[in-house]
């Protein structure tokens, strides 16, 4: 069967870890929408971090954002999943009893964030920045962090504390997903959000089915879409492939900042 539609994540997969976007993956993705196939990114950014790049690359179909959280198809609303406020209180409890990490909290809009005194904050702003992450404001405690319409929470720091962060998670939100994208970046989500739940919800929509699907993506929190799809393909940047669902094709780690591209032109 064909491939009808394309998932891509962005952070890793489609861009390089500048946040930059090579020429041959840009042209394998407009090479395979002019082909008639649908290229949509599936992504834990929200919106305002996809705008320029649905812009530069011409994309105008659905939108898998916050890992899952939100589903757009223009100003649709075709899923979405919060953050409950008392979850939301424990993980910024959480981040603070760390130490060393920046709160992050996504809502659809606008993106309020925390960080401590003694963090560099030009390190922060320019990761913010690398995501196009430019609509945000820091609030002067974690208290002013919302509880409300939150789809995503990121914590951003040092490798050590981001690891201790997580593997000191408290039990009494151990039913959230929570994990790393980098060693630096960890993200939580409800339990019910995810890119594959997500993946399936569009498929539905415009009545396909998974075996017209392709995936790629390059973290944990591509998992889920790599097992739905019926073609999936892992872009491979770090030391160590987490454990794979079956039949996932492994991008050499020497094509990782052209990864679409070679997966495009092995599996189309």
């Amino acid at each position: 069967m064909s491939i009808k539609l394309i998932a891509l994540d962005v952070d890793g997969t489609l861009t390089d870890e500048a946040g930059r976007i090579s020429t041959e993956n840009a042209s394998a993705v407009k090479a395979a929408m002019e082909s008639g196939i649908q290229v949509i990114l599936s992504t834990g950014r929200p919106l305002q971090g996809v705008e320029s790049i649905c812009r530069e690359l011409g994309m105008n179909g659905p939108l898998i954002l916050g890992n899952g959280a939100l589903v757009l198809s223009g100003d649709e609303v075709w899923y979405q999943d919060f953050l409950d406020p008392e979850d939301l209180r424990s993980v910024y409890e959480q981040g603070i009893t760390v130490g060393g990490i920046s709160m992050l909290a996504f809502q659809p809009e606008i993106i309020p964030f925390w960080f401590p005194q003694d963090m560099d904050k030009n390190w922060l702003s320019n990761i913010l920045d690398s995501f196009r992450l430019y609509k945000r404001f820091d609030v002067p405690t974690p208290a002013d962090l919302p509880l409300e319409r939150v789809n995503k929470v990121m914590f951003l720091g040092d490798a050590q504390s981001v690891a201790q962060a997580l593997a000191t998670w408290p039990e009494k939100i151990g039913h959230l997903a929570a994990g790393r994208s980098y060693p630096y970046l960890g993200e939580v989500n409800t339990p019910t959000a995810n890119k594959g739940k997500a993946l399936s919800i569009v498929c539905g929509r415009l009545g396909l089915s998974p075996e017209e699907v392709m995936a790629v993506g390059d973290g944990e929190t591509d998992l889920p879409m790599l097992d739905f799809a019926g073609t999936a393909v892992f872009v491979h940047r770090g030391s160590a492939i987490p454990p794979l669902p079956g039949g996932v094709i492994v991008v050499p780690t020497e094509e990782r900042d052209r990864g679409v591209a070679w997966a495009l032109a092995h599996c189309i």
